[in-house]
């Protein structure tokens, strides 16, 4: 009778995993009909709840989160298969794992590895970021599964003289695992191919996200979301790089449509939005806000550039550049501080058309929470507001998160008015002083 119900209860989760991913994805197309190139994208996220699709999947290599270089997997010989959370619906799958506190990313990530009828990850190599606590949970878990797991300590602190150095040997040692794991050789021209690829990818992503910035008019914020998301979820990444190239043809060509109301600029920070759950920006959109830009963790590595002479020498020493680019740009939680984020956020506000900032933590994730203060002392010296707004996977918030952030959008064109007004003030000032000394 027990099993009966547990059975049942995990066939009611499957059933809100897919409801999921569906109401997200209708959403989306339902906004945003005319742009057909944005199917391929819709589709690409869709086939994440497909069990057919999960079945077939290449799970040789896992990779948890996004803060692993995926040129030395790919140069391995694999695509690696990103598990990164995002699902309330896979949140649930891991109920007897962890506990209740656990934070949903890392919660959702867990449960999706052990959903029932999912991928198969029986003869997976599971790499790890240690990016938090949780996440040492999770490779514990993971060991005492019997699970294959080769975890990555991020070195901290990248003042650190030898830090960089440590992370170099750690990616050296991946690599080698992976290509033990897949029975493959990375060569200099595997290297090569991977990098070239990645590269045009995330170039190509750098030119959507200029292209559709601030056109709400033909593309909605959560389809520029899904977009970038969707990084994550595909088979093969030159396809997708082709199909986003289309992408931007399409919209570039539609043409301009006047915005019957204006809305306020806002900045996305804090915990990483993934989807399918993507109650923040929907709710955003919704009172007239507009996500000017949405900067989280792997927000920085697609500024990641290689030099053709770092590719030259032996393999390991290509290995070395591109561990070094990438712990350069990366800005995980793991870091104690995190100072390419912080100009990176400062060059944006200066870039204009910024009026305030949301910053967005999951419940659980408190190193985003440490990164907070530093953002708002910066962010004071621009006089930008920001307003914290905290929340997990549940949906029942969504109201109570309404009211709050409705406010805090009231004040962002209260402060607009001021500023119009005191521009106003001295334009008629200076007015009428040069026609008192035209008099």
């Amino acid at each position: 009778m027990k099993e009966a119900k547990t059975i049942k209860s995990l066939e009611k989760n499957t059933d809100a995993y897919i409801k999921e991913y569906y109401d997200t994805i209708n959403q989306i197309w339902k906004d945003n009909p005319k742009i057909t190139e944005l199917k391929y994208f819709l589709k690409t996220m869709l086939f994440w709840c497909d069990t057919e699709h999960k079945k077939s999947a290449d799970t040789r290599v896992v990779v948890l989160g996004t803060s692993i270089p995926e040129e030395l997997i790919m140069a391995s010989g694999a695509k690696p298969y990103f598990i990164i959370g995002g699902s309330l619906g896979s949140v649930s799958w891991s109920d007897d794992l962890v506990p209740r506190d656990t934070d949903p990313v890392s919660r959702s990530i867990l449960g999706y590895i052990h959903q029932p009828n999912g991928a198969d990850f029986s003869d997976s190599l599971f790499i790890v970021p240690l990016i938090s606590d949780s996440m040492r949970k999770i490779v514990y878990e993971l060991k005492e599964e019997g699970r294959k797991v080769f975890a990555v300590d991020i070195p901290p602190c990248k003042k650190d003289q030898n830090a960089e150095k440590k992370w170099q040997m750690q990616m050296i040692s991946m690599t080698n695992a992976i290509s033990a794991h897949l029975k493959t050789i990375v060569t200099k021209h595997s290297i090569n191919t991977a990098v070239k690829s990645v590269s045009m990818a995330r170039h190509t992503l750098l030119d959507f996200l200029k292209a559709t910035q601030n056109r709400n008019d033909i593309i909605t914020d959560t389809a520029r979301q899904l977009v970038q998301n969707s990084y994550y979820f595909a088979d093969d990444i030159d396809i997708w790089t082709a199909h986003l190239k289309s992408l931007i043809n399409q919209t570039k060509n539609m043409p301009i449509k006047k915005s019957s109301s204006e809305s306020c600029g806002v900045l996305l920070l804090g915990s990483p939005v993934i989807f399918p759950n993507y109650k923040i920006p929907f709710l955003i959109n919704n009172i007239q806000l507009t996500i000017m830009d949405a900067v989280d963790s792997s927000s920085l590595k697609n500024h990641i550039v290689y030099e053709r002479k770092s590719m030259y020498g032996s393999c390991n020493r290509a290995i070395r550049n591109i561990a070094s680019q990438w712990y350069k740009y990366d800005a995980s939680s793991a870091f104690v501080k995190n100072d390419l984020l912080y100009k990176y956020v400062s060059w944006l506000i200066k870039r204009g058309n910024i009026e305030g900032v949301i910053y967005h933590v999951l419940k659980g994730q408190i190193e985003y929470d440490f990164e907070l203060e530093h953002f708002e002392k910066m962010l004071s010296e621009y006089n930008i507001p920001v307003f914290r707004l905290e929340t997990d996977y549940q949906y029942q918030d969504v109201e109570q998160l309404r009211i709050r952030t409705e406010a805090f959008s009231e004040m962002l064109f209260q402060n607009r008015y001021k500023r119009n007004r005191t521009v106003q003030f001295k334009t008629d000032e200076s007015a009428v002083k040069e026609a008192r000394a035209v008099s």
